[in-house]
Parts: structure tokens; C-alpha cells; sequence
């Protein structure tokens, strides 16, 4: 044991010191590591502010830094004046060692700053300090469970089974062979176990040999005494009781021949004396009990001398079966050997068809659905049966001898019991619906049927009380009404019982001369959320919205679910329009708080329509209709919002609908179209990229862009089936131009929220590439800030998914969502592309050049590529290429065009301003 310690101890000893010191130089070299590109960051982000003097462009970056909670304090000194420019220090300064680094901050080849950064070290030494206590906790553990585990395996492998084997070895001394040994051991002591098992096994089967042989002989002794002395007693009444016995008597040789027989066998089996002798006594029995009748002669008679009473069936002389109960005894001749056997039969037909009416009733009463209840005349319970014990909770020996009131629920009065069994008296039955008690005190309804029963003198002696459990019955009842009215999932009115409730509510509303509301709610982006985390997050989620609902409605008001997302709520009476927008607004606010769905935190927001009566409708589905279409109206003007309904709201509901019901088979019909915008490198104008956009060719509208469809798309669900054409389509086409001999660029889609939660997206992109024989870096994925930041976690997974499949990552429109530094480093897109309306008023307005500008900065020291979008001055085009920017796209150098008018401009290979 020893030796196995120190074999464990002396090499984890060696490798925990080894990794000590590896984790204090990685330790080490991260900080170092960390303290450079802090500092770098740092440098290069004071470039601008020093050299404009404006403290405020610098102190969002100082405070950045300042988050990391190893540094201590941050200086930034001007260089032209020698004095602080910025500077920040921890309030709870760290106790232990710190680190400083310095670099000049250089802009436009000039020092015109230094930046200091002061680090907290004492984080190497705690961490050092764990690693140290945690590799002595796992030697001691491991030390300890080494010497567990050794005397485990010596207990369970070798001292437990030899006390076993020692044990058992003395009650095989002792002739105790009862109980057996179980060995499941297949080792040395294992066999040797197994060799006591058969050991003992074969002197039990010996000695239980021997005794019951033994016993068998003294038994067969007496019995041949017994047998003998009743034949010589009774041979002289033998033949007065052979011909008056009322049992069949047959007296047959060994081999079946009839050699007499008395009356009442004769009359049994249909035969005469004469006829009977000329047949086999085997021919007289019936298939099925031939061979129990031979078993009993070989294994019983002729080894004991008689056979006990069995049943068996015999045949008549008319073929017919005779059920009978047969008594078999051995005949000896003077030398005492066995020479015929008599038998005694009885007919049981009747019995038999006794047992089987009282097995069927039994079965019937036992296993029928409705519980029985038997009662004396004095109404005490004498029998029940199964089912009564499910429907009651009793058994029948808590319920026997008992009073029929153990069962009384106590909701009938007196006379109802008297009524009743004064009409079993009268009529002899009584049935009817009433409630009672289950063991557990659970009261429930039930259909009662009592018949009396009498003897032939007419007096009662029994009660038979059946019944059945209503309780399922009712209870269907019950929710065949709730579902008729109400929302299964939220139970919240459904739109029929809104119905109801708003026709009564117009009638009040009428008749009072007031005022009424009508708001239609639906959930922005929820088909998002139920198809990238399933419908059971939608449920959930609908759960969830319905209790915020209810939550922020006042007295009266009431809310119904219309069916999918979309919700009614009912304001029964207001004096002033004003107060269904507070009861909006209160609606919208209660929307506010996260909600934790799946391990995912989302935000949901509602868009909501408001149609007051009688001025937008006098009927439920005039206000519900135009409802709706101040709903769409919301969620086209940003969602998370109200609107009310005005009258040309009608026209843009109509566009919608139509756009919606041919959208559904734009697809089918070879509708969608893709238009291409060059992306051209500033450098050179060269042509090294475009981005696909969609168009729809509609039958009667004509060309119509993404803005007319792409939001009715995304709300209807059909926005993953026409992303997905879109990737199709622009592979195709780019291996198209690829096999023409164009030159070789990437080509950009867009991808959608719902789109990009999709699980299928990786098998979607890659199918799409290998069918066309495309490389991964040709195509560029376009995503909004807003779809990264909507599930950061999904979004990470998404990415690192298509970043492993070598296509290449753009944020679209970047600088217009949530713009966080901390999770662009992380999300490793490859372009930023700065949103056209940053780039619109530049170099004009300041505020935009300076977004620009900083865009471009942070990009080139991330390493990714810029691309600016709505390029369209000439002016635009020298501020952007003086900043450094690698890409840009717009009307200033080409509209989107179909993809022939691109590959001419393609094949030319460059494009600049102006030509």
C-alpha cells in the first residue's frame, strides 16, 4: 500500500509543480498581453482629442478602459503644455504590487501626448495562491481514495468471500441445505463456491430422495391394508350395492375391455348390458379426457391402487358428452396383482352448468364498469364489487356490515331519502342523480338505480343498488362550455365571447349616449421568437403576455385572445378617446421588463390599434376590422406603439391584404427578382464585391422594393422561405458570372432575424455553395446590429457556425442600434458597414464626419474592413477616401441593376466617380 501512496504521490507532486509554474509564466504573459493592447487602445483612441483638445470626445474611452477591474488609474498628459490631459483613478485602490506602462500617443507623425496606464498585480498572486491550494486538495484526496479504494477491493475480492465460503462450508457440516449459495464470481474463489452450491444442491436432492420414498412406502402399506380389509368387509354387500347405487359403476379389464356395469351407468351412457361389453371402455371417453384418464390408471391405480375424485367427459352411445366425476379402484386377483378396474362415475351436468351461471354472474358482477351494491333488508351492506371500490375508494372489508350512510354526502335533505326509499318499497325500484361521499371525502355526482328484492312470500330481503360515476360526464360538460368561451392556452375569453361581451357593450353604450373602445394588440416579432426557440417558448410567451394584459387593465375592462398573437381588449365605457390611449400606454409600459424564456432574455413589445365607437364603427367587426388596420398602422411606423384609426388607414390595410395573399405564391410563380449594387475598393476602383437586393415583379404593381413587402413577410412567417431563395438565387447567378470568366468578388445577402435564428441556416448556406460549386468566401453575410443584440447568445453560436465555414461576416447599418464595443470584439465580422444615414450630410455636418471618422478608426484597429453605403456626392466620396475607408457603395457611382447590366459593368473590372 505503500508503495501504491508514494507511486500516486511522487508524480502528482512533480506535475502540480510543473503547472505551477506554467500557469505563473501564462499568467504572466497575459498581462503583459493585456496591458499593451489596453495601451494601444488607449493611444490610438487619444489621437483625435488631443489633437482637437476636447476632453469630452475622450472621457467615454477613458471610462471604457476604466471598467476593466485591473487598472488602477489611467493618465493622459499633453505634451505640447506638459500638463494632464485626462486621467481617471480607482476609488478603492488594491493592496498588493502594481505595474505601469507608458507610450507616446502619435498623430499625423508627431508626439503630441503620453499615456499612462497603472495595473493591479495582486490578482497573479491570488491566483497562484488557489492554484497551489487546489493541487494539494486533489493529492490528499487522491491519497485518501487510493487507500479507500485498495481496501475496498482486499474486502470486496477476497476477506468478504472467504468468510462466504467459510460459512457455508459449516452448514453443509451441519446437514443445512436449505437455503442455497449464490456465486456470481468467476474467479479461482468463485469456482470453489459453486463447487459447495452443487455439494449441497445434490445431498438435499439425496436425503429429500430418500425421505420421500420412505414415506411413500408406509403410505402405500396402509393404504393397501385399508384397501383390503374394506373389500373382504364389504364383499358380501358388494353386488346389493353395486345394483342399487345411484352412481354409475363400470368394472373394465386393463385394457379397456367392459365386464360389467350397473343400471345407473347403464341408463348414463345410453347402453344396454349386451352393447355396453361389445364396446372398448376407451371408446366411452371423450378426446379431451383420454389422456388424464390413462395418466390416472398408469401414475395412480395401478401404483396405489385407487385414484382420488377427478372430472372428466365421457361419450354416450348418441355421440353426445356426458361431464362426469369419476372414482377409479384397482380389482386383485388371489395372488394380488391387479386384473380390472372399477370405476364410479357420477353425472355432474348439472352442477357444471351451476358453476358456470355462477361463474358468469360473478364475472359480470365483478368486472361490469357500473359499481354494485348489495344491502340486506335492514339496508347494512353485504357485498360490493370491484368497480364500487374504484368509484368509492372503499374496500370491501372497510364497507361490509356497514350502513348504506357511510356513503351520504349530506347535500340531500331527509325527505329526499324518505321519498326515495318509499318508492322502492312501493314500486320495487328507484332511479335518479345523486350526490355522494368517496373515502377520501371527495363529493361527487353519480346515477343511482335500487331494485328490491323479495322472496316468494313478497317480503324484502335484499337491496341491488347500481350506479355510475358522473363525475368525468359532468366535468366534460364543464369544459366543452369553457372551451366554447375560452382561450385554452391563456384561458382568457375567446373572440366569440368578446363578441358577446362588445354587442352588450354597444347596446349599454347606445343606450347610455357614451362612448366605447376597442384595442387590437398583437406582438411584435413573435413569430421570431416562437420559431427560433419552438412553440412551447410561444406559449409561454403568450402566458406571460396575457397576465401583463390583464395586469394593467382597470375595473370593467376586459381582454380576449383572438387567436395567435393578436388580442382584444374591451373598454366598456370612456367619456374621452384620451382614455383608451392611457389604457394603451399603460398596456405598452407593462411590456417593459425582460422576460426570461428557455435560458434566453427577451424583450417583447406590443403594437397596438385603437377603433372607438361609434365614430370608427357601430358593429364588432367594423370596430375589430378597423382596429386592425390602425394595428398595421403601428407597426409601420416602428412598432411598440399605438395608433388610432382614421379613415385612410382602410386603403393601407387593402394594400397589405392583397400583398399578402399574392405573397404566398410570389415564390411558386417566379416573382422575386435580384437586383446587384457594385461594392468598389476606394483605392483603386476596382470592383470587388456587390450586394444582392430583392425586387418583386409583381403582376399588377409592377417592380416593387423590399420596403412594400419584406416587413408583410416577416409578420406572416413567409420571410425564411424567400431568405432562403435569396441564397439560392445569388449563388446561382454568382456562379453564373464565375463560369462566364468575370472577375472573382463576393457577393453580399441579407439575412433576416427569423432567418438567421434558423437551425437549418449552416445546411441552407453550405447546400446552396457545393451545388454551384462556390468557395465559402465568396458570399458575405449581412447582419443588422439590431438581430445581433436580440439573443447575443444564439448569435454567437450562429456566427461562430458560419465564421467556421469560411463565409465572410458584415454588420449592416452599424452605428444605428446598440453600437456596444464589448460585443463587437467579439462577434469577429470581417466588414462594418457605416448606415447612408451617417453618410448623408458629410463632410457638411460634424457630428456625422466625426461618427464616420471614428467608425473608420475603431474598424481599421479591429481589423475589419468599412464599407459606406449611400454614397451619392462627390464630396462624400474625397472625405471618406481621406479617412481611410476601404469600400463603398451608392448612387454616386451605380444604382442596383439587373444582373446582365452588372456583368457588363463587371467585365470592365473597375469604377470611379464619374464614369
Amino acid at each position: 500500500m505503500i508503495a501504491v501512496v508514494l507511486g500516486l504521490l511522487i508524480p502528482a507532486s512533480i506535475i502540480s509543480y510543473l503547472s505551477i509554474n506554467i500557469q505563473r509564466d501564462n499568467l504572466t504573459a497575459q498581462l503583459e498581453t493585456d496591458e499593451k493592447r489596453l495601451l494601444d487602445i488607449v493611444a490610438l483612441g487619444m489621437q483625435e482629442p488631443l489633437w482637437n483638445l476636447s476632453r469630452q470626445a475622450g472621457s467615454p474611452l477613458i471610462s471604457s478602459v476604466m471598467e476593466d477591474a485591473r487598472v488602477v488609474s489611467i493618465r493622459v498628459t499633453d505634451t505640447q503644455s506638459n500638463q494632464v490631459f485626462l486621467s481617471a483613478l480607482r476609488s478603492e485602490r488594491r493592496v498588493g504590487g502594481v505595474s505601469f506602462v507608458q507610450k507616446p500617443v502619435i498623430y499625423r507623425g508627431e508626439e503630441i501626448g503620453q499615456v499612462t496606464l497603472e495595473f493591479d498585480t495582486e490578482h497573479l498572486a491570488n491566483a497562484l495562491h488557489n492554484q497551489v491550494k487546489n493541487i494539494l486538495l486533489i493529492l490528499v484526496a487522491q491519497l485518501v481514495l487510493s487507500i479507500l479504494l485498495i481496501m475496498s477491493i482486499l474486502h470486496s475480492r477476497f476477506l468478504r468471500p472467504m468468510h462466504s465460503l467459510t460459512e457455508q462450508a459449516t452448514q453443509l457440516a451441519e446437514l443445512k441445505l436449505e437455503s442455497p449459495f449464490y456465486w456470481a464470481r468467476r474467479d479461482e474463489i468463485g469456482k470453489l463456491g459453486k463447487h459447495l452450491e452443487w455439494t449441497r444442491s445434490e445431498l438435499k436432492r439425496l436425503i429429500d430422495e430418500l425421505r420421500a420414498k420412505t414415506l411413500a412406502l408406509e403410505a402405500d402399506i396402509s393404504r393397501r391394508r385399508e384397501v383390503e380389509d374394506a373389500l373382504r368387509r364389504s364383499e358380501n354387500k358388494y353386488r346389493e350395492l353395486f345394483w342399487s347405487n345411484l352412481d354409475g359403476i363400470v368394472i373394465s379389464s386393463l385394457d379397456g375391455q367392459v365386464m360389467d356395469a350397473n343400471p345407473a351407468f347403464l341408463n348414463l351412457m345410453c347402453y344396454n348390458l349386451d352393447q355396453l361389453k361389445q364396446q372398448n371402455f376407451w371408446s366411452l371417453v371423450g378426446q379431451e379426457s383420454e389422456a388424464l384418464e390413462r395418466f390416472n390408471l398408469d401414475n395412480k391405480v395401478l401404483r396405489f391402487g385407487y385414484c382420488d375424485e377427478f372430472e372428466a367427459v365421457y361419450m354416450n352411445r348418441f355421440g353426445n358428452h356426458v361431464p362426469v366425476s369419476v372414482k377409479t379402484v384397482a380389482m386383485r386377483d388371489a395372488f394380488g396383482r391387479i386384473n380390472a378396474v372399477w370405476r364410479m362415475v357420477r353425472d355432474i351436468s348439472e352442477k357444471r352448468a351451476a358453476e358456470e351461471r355462477v361463474q358468469l354472474a360473478a364475472k359480470v358482477f365483478e368486472n361490469t364498469v357500473e359499481g354494485i351494491m348489495i344491502t340486506d333488508s335492514e339496508k347494512r351492506i353485504r357485498s360490493v364489487n370491484k368497480a364500487f371500490t374504484e368509484i368509492t375508494g372503499y374496500s370491501q372489508q372497510e364497507v361490509l356490515g356497514q350502513k348504506t350512510s357511510i356513503l351520504s354526502s349530506g347535500r340531500h335533505e331527509e325527505s329526499f331519502y324518505s321519498a326515495m326509499w318509499q318508492a322502492i318499497d312501493n314500486q320495487g325500484s328507484w332511479q335518479g342523480e345523486i350526490w355522494n361521499r368517496r373515502k377520501n371525502g371527495e363529493i361527487y355526482p353519480e346515477w343511482l338505480a335500487i331494485n328490491a328484492v323479495r322472496n316468494p312470500l313478497s317480503e324484502i330481503t335484499h337491496y341491488v343498488a347500481i350506479f355510475s360515476d358522473l363525475t368525468e360526464r359532468k366535468a366534460a360538460d364543464e369544459r366543452i362550455q369553457f372551451l366554447a368561451h375560452f382561450d385554452v392556452l391563456t384561458s382568457l375569453p375567446n373572440r366569440a365571447h368578446m363578441h358577446d361581451r362588445v354587442e352588450l357593450a354597444i347596446h349599454n353604450a347606445c343606450r347610455d349616449n357614451e362612448q366605447m373602445a376597442l384595442l387590437l394588440l398583437d406582438l411584435d416579432r413573435f413569430k421570431t421568437v416562437n420559431e427560433s426557440l419552438g412553440h412551447s417558448a410561444g406559449d409561454v410567451l403568450l402566458q406571460v403576455a396575457a397576465d401583463r394584459i390583464k395586469s394593467s387593465l382597470a375595473a370593467g375592462e376586459t381582454v380576449a385572445r383572438q387567436g395567435g398573437d393578436e388580442f382584444i381588449i374591451l373598454l366598456p365605457a370612456i367619456s374621452d378617446p384620451s382614455e383608451a390611449a392611457l389604457a394603451a400606454e399603460r398596456i405598452r409600459e407593462s411590456f417593459t421588463a425582460s422576460i426570461e424564456l428557455h435560458n434566453h432574455t427577451i424583450t417583447i413589445t406590443p403594437s397596438i390599434g385603437i377603433s372607438v365607437y361609434p365614430d370608427d364603427g357601430r358593429d364588432f367587426e367594423t370596430l375589430v376590422r378597423n382596429a386592425d388596420a390602425a394595428m398595421y398602422h403601428a407597426k409601420s411606423s416602428g412598432r411598440n406603439s399605438y395608433k388610432f384609426y382614421t379613415a385612410d388607414l382602410n386603403a393601407r390595410a387593402r394594400e397589405i391584404l392583397a400583398i399578402e395573399s399574392q405573397l404566398r405564391f410570389a415564390l411558386e410563380r417566379n416573382e422575386f427578382i435580384l437586383h446587384y449594387q457594385p461594392q468598389v475598393a476606394m483605392a483603386d476602383g476596382r470592383i470587388t464585391g456587390a450586394e444582392a437586393l430583392i425586387r418583386w415583379n409583381h403582376p399588377s404593381l409592377g417592380i416593387l422594393g423590399p420596403a412594400r413587402f419584406i416587413e408583410v413577410a416577416e409578420e406572416r412567417g413567409f420571410i425564411v422561405q424567400i431568405g432562403n431563395w435569396v441564397i439560392r438565387e445569388a449563388c446561382r447567378q454568382l456562379a453564373l458570372w464565375h463560369d462566364q470568366g468575370l472577375p472573382k468578388m463576393s457577393l453580399a445577402i441579407n439575412l433576416s432575424a427569423l432567418q438567421f435564428r434558423q437551425q437549418d441556416l449552416a445546411e441552407v448556406l453550405e447546400k446552396a455553395l457545393s451545388s454551384h460549386g462556390l468557395s465559402a468566401d465568396m458570399l458575405d453575410v449581412e447582419v443588422t446590429e439590431s438581430v445581433i443584440m436580440e439573443d447575443v447568445t444564439s448569435t454567437l453560436q450562429a456566427i461562430d457556425t458560419i465564421k467556421g465555414m469560411g463565409l465572410q461576416l458584415s454588420i449592416d447599418d452599424f452605428g444605428t442600434g446598440y453600437s456596444s464595443l464589448s460585443y463587437l470584439k467579439r462577434f469577429k465580422a470581417d466588414k462594418l458597414k457605416i448606415d447612408r444615414s451617417f453618410v448623408r450630410d458629410i463632410p457638411n455636418d460634424l457630428d456625422d464626419s466625426a461618427i464616420a471618422r471614428a467608425i473608420i478608426n475603431m474598424a481599421k484597429n479591429l481589423n475589419m474592413q468599412v464599407v459606406a453605403e449611400g454614397v451619392e456626392t462627390i464630396d462624400q466620396w474625397h472625405f471618406l477616401k481621406q479617412e481611410g475607408c476601404d469600400l463603398i457603395q451608392g448612387y454616386l457611382l451605380a444604382k442596383p441593376m439587373p444582373p446582365e447590366e452588372f456583368a457588363g459593368l463587371l467585365a470592365k473590372g473597375t469604377l470611379l466617380p464619374g464614369e
